[in-house]
């Protein structure tokens, strides 16, 4: 038992996260902080003028993830305040609480290329810039420790979304051929490199409160009636799913895999009891 470590060993990494002034994504910063790591959050909702911070190990950085100039302007800022980047968190999207949903013979074409813009090519581009970081260290000789790629999927990914089939479509692609064809590629760029999905149920947010208190079935239908732990997920166990998936010294063989935090889900309510009623007639 010598030499046994339960240590994350993420101390001093340089990490990104996209999406880190969210209602997930600040609270997955405060744990790589609590970690030791040393963080660049990159989000939309951050003034374009570098705001002051009292944290040295932690950067808030201006980014939209569907933009290419925007995405690697906000790496080259993360690269310059801690290093080359060697952990990433690809979180920023769109999700279900801010999009419209309808019945898809009334689908909106422009919500269904926003949330391709941002779900899709901003996790494409976020990926990129960090297989480009990569590419830059080996050229420049610069020793990294163990790199990985974490991309956030979603339990739509897997069941769909009836009157959302942009967002269900967007996690999708994220989770199956991105994953998939990144798991083949992050090896050769560098060697024991790792690319990971965690694919969260209904997040126990701030919204998700919000969002019950106005559709009182919500909660049964979404996290209770198709979920084993009958509970919403907690954030804290999202982001320390993260965490643990980041660790080289938790996860070190864990590679192309969709980690599902979704307490033991098995899909979607098809019919509630009044539609049955109304169908039947």
């Amino acid at each position: 038992m010598n030499g046994l470590s339960l240590d994350l060993g993420l101390a001093g990494r340089s990490v990104v996260i996209t999406g880190g002034a969210g209602l997930i994504g600040r609270i997955v910063v405060d744990h790589f902080l609590a970690a030791g790591s040393n963080v660049s959050s990159l989000d939309i909702t951050y003034p374009k003028s570098e705001p002051t911070h009292a944290r040295p190990a932690f950067k808030a950085i201006h980014c939209d993830v569907s933009s290419e100039e925007s995405v690697q302007q906000a790496f080259r800022q993360a690269s310059t305040a801690h290093g080359p980047v060697e952990i990433c968190i690809a979180l920023a999207s769109f999700d279900l609480s801010v999009l419209k949903p309808s019945s898809f013979a009334e689908a909106s074409l422009s919500q269904l290329k926003r949330v391709l813009d941002v779900n899709i090519t901003g996790t494409w581009l976020t990926a990129r810039a960090w297989f480009q970081g990569l590419q830059q260290a080996k050229q420049d000789g610069t020793a990294l420790q163990h790199p990985n790629l974490i991309m956030i999927g979603s339990e739509s990914g897997h069941f769909g979304e009836r009157q959302n089939a942009e967002y269900s479509l967007a996690k999708s692609a994220v989770q199956g051929g991105l994953l998939m064809s990144l798991r083949a590629e992050a090896p050769r760029v560098w060697q024991g490199a790792r690319v990971n999905v965690v694919a969260p149920g209904p997040v126990e947010t701030d919204r998700w409160h919000e969002e019950c208190k106005q559709n009182t079935e919500q909660l049964y239908l979404e996290a209770q009636a198709t979920t084993a732990l009958c509970e919403p997920v907690p954030v804290k166990a999202v982001a320390m799913a993260i965490l643990s998936l980041a660790s080289h010294n938790f996860s070190s063989h864990v590679h192309g895999q969709v980690i599902n935090v979704d307490g033991g889900k098995q899909g979607k309510i098809m019919w509630t009891k009044e539609e049955v009623a109304e169908h039947r007639g």
